[in-house]
């Protein structure tokens, strides 16, 4: 007759059975977070840098065509490409002679109208500022920038030699989303510069 033994796990058996299981499961949590979190946000800064090159091709465009007419940070001053005895000027404003002025703005809340504002109104981490051109005509106006996108700091610097030069700089980050950490959105500032010069005239 067979005598019938009992295998049974030992109590220390079962503990680094379960401390190396729970080692694997945290390990793969890690890194299905850490994964997680690179990719949004390299999808975050492909969005910027998509809306960025947006907004410096259609500023670029105006430009081009239509030449630089005022420039300033605190009021418009206009420039007169002779006698101007400055020549360099620097400016949060950018107006066109197609009467297209270039900004930061903020939408307001109570008359969904968007006003100008300085980037220290755009510090704040939950404030979404934004690129506003403003035209003449008022089916022209719009945010150049997306809904993805927060405008930091907006800063316009012209030279002018032969042809005059305007180099753009614009610091964003991500707006605040639901899917979107607060420590990603820290990480994820980009500051854009591009330089662009007037046509011959």
């Amino acid at each position: 007759m067979k005598k019938i033994i009992n295998k049974a796990f030992t109590l220390v058996e079962v503990v680094v059975s379960i401390t190396i299981f729970s080692m694997v499961i945290v390990s793969v949590i890690w890194i299905y977070i850490t994964s997680s979190d690179i990719l949004v946000k390299s999808e975050i800064n492909r969005k910027m840098q998509e809306n960025l090159k947006n907004v410096s091709s259609q500023i670029t465009e105006d430009v081009r065509n239509y030449w630089i007419q005022w420039l300033s940070s605190i009021k418009w001053e206009s420039y007169d490409r002779v006698v101007w005895s400055n020549r360099y000027k620097e400016g949060t404003w950018l107006y066109t002679k197609a009467e297209n002025k270039y900004y930061l703005a903020l939408l307001e809340p109570t008359t969904w109208s968007y006003i100008r504002v300085n980037s220290s109104d755009c510090s704040l981490l939950k404030t979404r500022c934004v690129i506003y051109r403003l035209s003449s005509d008022p089916l022209n106006s719009w945010p150049l920038t997306n809904s993805f996108v927060s405008i930091r700091d907006l800063k316009f610097y012209l030279s002018l030699d032969k042809v005059p030069k305007l180099t753009m700089i614009i610091i964003t980050q991500p707006s605040v989303k639901k899917w979107v950490k607060a420590d990603l959105i820290k990480q994820s500032k980009i500051i854009f510069q591009t330089t662009v010069s007037e046509r011959p005239f």
